[in-house]
């Protein structure tokens, strides 16, 4: 399981693990396709920064990705949260 933390305001978003996301709660809600994740619903939801930061950016317009089912709950421990990096490209996900 990979920690992720949102770019802006460096919340802890939550967890990567392989190709599904999980959020602070444990909570399945998106997968990767590469380094751009998507809710489960197929909606785009933000990118992968440094391997570690989730962000938005303002006026990208991504084609939706096929929905795909809940892989249910993971047992999570939240992380602390960081100090956020200021952009003017990129806004916090909605998560």
């Amino acid at each position: 399981m990979d920690p992720l933390w949102k770019l802006i305001s460096g919340q802890f978003a939550g967890w990567r693990m392989g190709e599904w996301f999980y959020d602070a709660k444990g909570v399945n809600r998106g997968f990767f396709r590469g380094d751009v994740l998507y809710a489960l619903n197929g909606e785009y939801l933000a990118d992968v920064h440094e391997g570690e930061w989730l962000g938005r950016q303002r006026n990208r317009k991504l084609p939706s990705a096929k929905g795909r089912e809940s892989r249910g709950s993971v047992r999570s421990v939240p992380r602390a949260h960081r100090s956020g990096r200021p952009s003017k490209v990129y806004i916090d996900p909605e998560i």
